[in-house]
């Protein structure tokens, strides 16, 4: 009787990807090919993805869909496992609410002594010191049928405290860039979006006033997911698309995460590489109690 394969080894380091998570195939597809190629890159740890989104959110609109681990759900798979040592890299645009949860997270779950290392990699924009950096990936990004004269409109989610000003710089950024660039956020309610002042009110008098007959919509999102489909690039006439052109401005849809674009994954593997390089050295205490590497 033949021999049995030896069982795989128990990996000794864990990396967990922290997403906001989303309810379409599309952007589960492109969360879990980003996460293949972490894996890739690092054999010999074990990668899972977790959700950040809030608990409101559990349930049958959840359970089919991506993440329905949550990030505490995340850590105790990676103790079951055997892994001593854990990495989070954040996959969120902003350092606002739900990348502050992720510090809290995996600061109780160090002081909890399961793992000798919780370190966390930063998202994106840390703080407004990145806005320059952030800027240039963006504008190298956008398409390139994009016709002169012709305006962006880039959709971020918004967020409270802090990360509004980490988002207005970037919009100053891209401005001084590129006169026909734009970003803005998404209103929170049907309401405030018509009012005269919403933000995508703003946004609309703005590219009217350059002339733009045409505006590429551009999602600012991790993943291309609910808001970038229907909220952005919508049929409704609630949605950027609908109103922009209602005012005679044609839009050219560019659906892409930025996941899924090269510029920014690169960025997030960078985080990610200095946040397991921080497993081998002693970091910066950051909120909770967890070592926080931006």
């Amino acid at each position: 009787m033949p021999a049995s394969a030896p069982a795989p080894p128990i990996p000794d380091t864990g990396i967990i990807l922290a997403a906001h998570g989303s309810r379409l195939p599309e952007a589960v597809a492109a969360l879990e090919a980003f996460a293949r190629r972490v894996a890739e890159a690092h054999p010999d740890c074990a990668v899972r993805l977790a959700r950040t989104m809030g608990e409101m959110h559990r349930g049958r609109h959840l359970r089919p869909l991506f993440a329905a681990r949550s990030l505490d759900a995340a850590f105790l798979e990676m103790a079951r496992l055997g892994v001593t040592r854990v990495a989070v890299q954040s996959l969120h645009v902003v350092a606002g609410g739900e990348f502050a949860q992720v510090l809290d997270v995996a600061g109780r779950v160090q002081r909890g002594g399961a793992f000798a290392a919780v370190p966390v990699g930063g998202p994106l924009l840390r703080d407004a010191g990145d806005a320059p950096a952030v800027a240039d990936m963006l504008l190298a990004s956008l398409p390139g049928d994009r016709a002169p004269g012709e305006a962006v409109a880039v959709m971020g989610h918004g967020a409270r405290g802090p990360a509004r000003e980490i988002y207005a710089a970037l919009a100053g950024e891209l401005s001084r860039r590129d006169r026909l660039v734009f970003f803005s956020t998404l209103d929170r309610t049907r309401e405030d979006a018509a009012r005269p002042d919403s933000n995508i009110g703003r946004l609309r008098r703005a590219i009217l006033e350059t002339g733009a007959k045409r505006a590429w919509l551009v999602p600012f999102f991790s993943v291309a997911g609910a808001h970038a489909r229907r909220d952005l690039a919508g049929a409704g006439e609630h949605s950027w698309r609908g109103i922009l052109a209602r005012a005679g401005i044609e839009c050219r849809p560019a659906l892409a995460g930025l996941v899924e674009i090269e510029h920014f994954s690169r960025a997030f593997l960078a985080r990610l590489d200095a946040a397991l390089a921080g497993l081998a050295r002693p970091g910066e205490a950051g909120s909770g109690g967890t070592t926080f590497f931006p």
